[in-house]
């Protein structure tokens, strides 16, 4: 009786397994992957224009993450901007100072506030803010995508359930796997490892060179509610063992008590745009300062660059041309500084403090930002 029932079922079970797929299967517009930043921002943007949109994230919100949380003028200027009356709390800070070796402190107060956030309330505000507009939102992990014959993708999640979009926008940050799938593993990545202590007993930022670390730095930022140490290499051969043991030095040299140490890779590699219909923002494109390893404002631009590419109907490597040539841009001014040629210009400009605010000042109001559509 066993035999009989399958044979007679089991040349079905394809078609059964088919339906059940379809039954499974989601559809939407627009998929984005990763609830950071970028894809928030992104969503948000898409339910401004009236695009259906479903954002796929595998953590629960709020959920903290490696990274200072500083918003610069250009950043916190382009988000009111982009999410109009978007609320987050922030620490904002004016005073800047800057150190080479044990030379004098470079100090001074900036035209402009540098809002300190902390990520995990931060990314939350941004979160809340798309649902709240109507955003919809699922926890699922990203397996794969394959492109279809009609045009459209279909993005298969670990858990076996699939989407079907007219586009993927990868916002899955530093590791992120729609990244991989494309363009391989990243060629070139900063490493940064940071302590948070609880408390705010200082109102600056600080950033320290040393030969002994570079290229790369240590910093500090006055954060919201508490006190973030950082440190950053871009010295590919390290070992992260032997980061770490610099890193521990270098607290106890500033005299901070060395507590829980966190890491996390950043690609500074930023990938062409190679698919249309699949694009990349963020950290998962590599838009990341190459200098100073910001990654917030470049975001949000690569964020609304992808939103103008998807109502507009171009494609992204013209949207966004500007934030690819800055990138290309940055490599080269990373090059500069850490050349021993620039290492000493910079060194020596330090002792001028009133020339390097005026510097960082006009840097900061340089930033002009297109008119939404």
């Amino acid at each position: 009786m066993f035999f009989y029932f399958y044979k007679k079922v089991w040349p079905f079970r394809g078609l059964y397994l088919s339906l059940h797929a379809m039954d499974k299967m989601k559809t939407c517009d627009v998929l984005i992957v990763g609830a950071g930043p970028a894809g928030a921002v992104c969503g948000s943007l898409l339910k401004q224009a009236g695009v259906e949109c479903l954002i796929v994230d595998q953590a629960t919100f709020p959920r903290d993450k490696v990274c200072g949380g500083g918003l610069t003028v250009k950043a916190w200027r382009l988000l009111d901007m982009l999410l109009p009356g978007i609320k987050y709390d922030y620490r904002p800070i004016t005073r800047m100072r800057g150190q080479f070796e044990n030379d004098p402190v470079c100090e001074f107060q900036s035209e402009f506030e540098i809002r300190m956030t902390r990520r995990k309330d931060f990314d939350y505000s941004l979160v809340k803010y798309y649902l709240e507009h109507g955003g919809q939102m699922m926890k699922g992990s990203f397996a794969r995508f394959e492109q279809q014959a009609d045009g459209r993708v279909l993005v298969s999640l670990k858990s076996g359930e699939q989407i079907s979009c007219r586009y993927l926008v990868g916002a899955d940050g530093a590791n992120s796997l729609i990244r991989r799938q494309i363009h391989g593993e990243p060629k070139l990545n900063a490493l940064f490892l940071e302590q948070f202590n609880e408390g705010e007993k200082d109102d600056d930022v600080f950033v320290h060179f040393s030969s002994n670390y570079k290229p790369g730095v240590f910093y500090k930022f006055s954060s919201f509610g508490r006190d973030m140490y950082g440190f950053a290499s871009m010295e590919l051969n390290e070992d992260v063992p032997r980061l770490k043991a610099k890193f521990r030095e270098t607290l106890i040299k500033f005299g901070v008590e060395v507590d829980r140490i966190c890491g996390a890779y950043i690609p500074l590699d930023t990938v062409p745009h190679t698919v249309d219909n699949v694009i990349l923002i963020g950290d998962a494109g590599g838009f990341a300062n190459k200098l100073t390893g910001e990654g917030l404002y470049d975001a949000f631009i690569t964020a609304a660059n992808a939103k103008r590419a998807i109502v507009e109907g171009k494609s992204f490597a013209e949207t966004n041309a500007a934030e690819f040539r800055k990138m290309e841009h940055q490599v080269k001014v990373f090059n500069f500084f850490f050349s021993p040629f620039g290492w000493r210009i910079i060194r020596r400009g330090m002792r001028y403090p009133k020339i390097i605010k005026w510097l960082f000042d006009a840097k900061m109001k340089r930033e002009t930002f297109f008119k939404q559509k």
